[in-house]
């Protein structure tokens, strides 16, 4: 959102985030100069950036450099990025423009935008062998459509709404084609849509945010105090958010209640209603509120108390709530595998890459074995040799297990069995036999820990484990995966030695993993 003057205007990323209250409060906040807050929000600025949005410009500038290969003079780019320079090459009939400017709109605050592409009426898109293109049907009448170039299979509602924005723009400016707008899809498809269907969508969206966002200015909000919490009321848009370590910060100096691990918002918001601000109110209450009941209340006050404590001393603590489910843990088995796999969402096909499988097993003594694969046919080959080397290894072990933390690692399974169209039987009928062990739903049933979640590198605070590699997260595996691919092209030894790493890092998992399963064993006889 800009105010330039005394006139407003907001992007497609704004109404992105029209549903978090905050998000929407904060950023109009700024724009009028509230007094103070641009002191704190600048000491928590983070320019958006992860590999979402690296992937879709990637996406985004590839699609660019085919039309220009396959269309030539038939593609312009407009000199400055002003509306005025998209205008003209929309007065000179130019078929394909990329990277325009478009501003306006119906609404009763301009639009500021820029569609990836504006088609004359008279093409239409199409993929070749050579990548995108575009060919004339018949004569121009006149009028542009917009499209967007979106890194995913589906069109999402918020991509739909996206690409309304600027239609409304085009007809409102009288530069509208009556044909379709659209969407380029990451799978390589095109996803059509009539005008006015998408722009009605959008005005529903934008209404409701511009509602927010004038009532918060009729307001006169002069302080930051005057701005409300300065918590999103969701981690939703944080991904696409500047200030989302301001949210980390406002959490912990309030003890906020989005601290209580697996609490949602709506049970924040009836907690709230019923008084309750923080975790440490939520601690010993008992009654329920008008939308929790007892039980729910009662499960999330000990979910807090534990938390409470952990903030107060420091130490960690674990409490046994059903018994039962603990014992359901089968007794180790020299077979048992402790199985991780990683894999890489943004691979240049549908589908993401399941690149390494990795696993230690108990019979060999804790020998950690990793399997890595960089193409689809190495993928296909990697997944054949898991499959096979388990079926042998249940052969040899019937009763063996294959533990895992999350459901993941099942979801890839079945998808590569389902991709292959090997193996599918197999997959289904270990899942239905329980040879797969998800240690994450055990947790959840079993066990109540003193952390905000129950990742299991939360867990390793309570068996002590120790990684070794310099990658934490998972998310970070696929930031070292993506820099090992770029390097692979320049540098084989730096590509080598960040492959060791993820490799590393897979081995703790599996490590972790094994290490956790003998830890649950060993709570089976404790008191809740």
């Amino acid at each position: 959102m800009k105010k330039r003057g005394q006139h407003w205007s907001f992007d497609s990323r704004d109404l992105m985030r029209a549903k978090c209250s905050h998000c929407v409060r904060v950023s109009t906040a700024r724009e009028l100069g509230v007094s103070g807050l641009k002191e704190l929000i600048d000491q928590f600025y983070v320019r958006p950036d992860n590999l979402a949005i690296r992937y879709g410009m990637r996406f985004e500038e590839a699609l660019e450099h085919e039309l220009i290969e396959n269309l030539g003079e038939k593609i312009k780019m407009p000199l400055d990025r002003t509306m005025d320079a998209t205008l003209e090459l929309m007065n000179e009939g130019v078929p394909v423009i990329y990277q325009g400017v478009l501003q306006g709109g119906s609404g009763a605050m301009a639009f500021s935008g820029r569609p990836d592409f504006l088609l004359r009426s008279d093409y239409r898109f199409e993929f070749t062998e050579g990548g995108l293109s575009a060919h004339q049907v018949d004569g121009w009448s006149g009028g542009y459509t917009a499209w967007d170039a979106k890194l995913s299979s589906s069109p999402k509602p918020e991509y739909q709404t996206q690409v309304g924005l600027y239609a409304d723009v085009l007809k409102e400016l009288g530069y509208a084609a009556e044909q379709n707008h659209g969407l380029i899809l990451g799978s390589r498809e095109l996803a059509a849509f009539a005008a006015e269907p998408l722009i009605a969508q959008m005005v529903q969206e934008r209404n409701s945010y511009l509602k927010k966002v004038f009532s918060f200015i009729d307001e006169d909000p002069q302080r930051v105090e005057d701005i409300g919490e300065l918590i999103c009321d969701a981690s939703s848009y944080c991904d696409i958010c500047e200030y989302p370590e301001l949210c980390e910060h406002e959490r912990r100096q309030n003890n906020h209640l989005q601290l209580v691990a697996g609490i949602t918002r709506p049970q924040i918001e009836s907690l709230h209603r019923s008084g309750v601000k923080t975790l440490a109110q939520l601690a010993p209450r008992e009654e329920p509120t008008d939308k929790l009941s007892n039980e729910q209340v009662q499960k999330l006050a000990r979910q807090a108390r534990l938390q409470q404590h952990t903030y107060d001393t420091g130490e960690h603590i674990v409490e046994v709530i059903n018994p039962a489910e603990l014992n359901k843990l089968p007794a180790e088995n020299p077979g048992d595998i402790f199985f991780d796999l990683e894999g890489f969402t943004f691979f240049g096909e549908p589908g993401g890459l399941e690149y390494l499988f990795g696993y230690t097993s108990i019979a060999d003594g804790e020998k950690f074995h990793a399997d890595w694969a960089d193409t689809r046919e190495e993928e296909r080959e990697v997944f054949e040799r898991f499959m096979h080397e388990l079926m042998n290894r249940l052969q040899q072990y019937p009763d063996a297990k294959v533990y895992h933390y999350a459901n993941y690692e099942q979801a890839a399974l079945k998808k590569l069995a389902e991709r292959y169209g090997c193996y599918q039987h197999e997959v289904n009928e270990l899942i239905d036999k329980g040879v797969f062990v998800d240690l994450y739903k055990l947790v959840k049933a079993s066990i109540m820990i003193s952390q905000e979640s129950y990742s299991i590198k939360k867990l390793e605070n309570y068996y002590s484990f120790d990684r070794a590699s310099d990658v934490k997260e998972a998310m970070g595996s696929m930031e070292h995966y993506d820099q090992y691919l770029s390097a692979l092209e320049t540098d084989k030894a730096a590509a080598e030695n960040l492959k060791r790493q993820v490799i590393a890092y897979n081995q703790d998992d599996c490590a972790s993993t094994l290490a956790l399963t003998r830890w649950l064993r060993s709570l089976v006889n404790r008191d809740v």
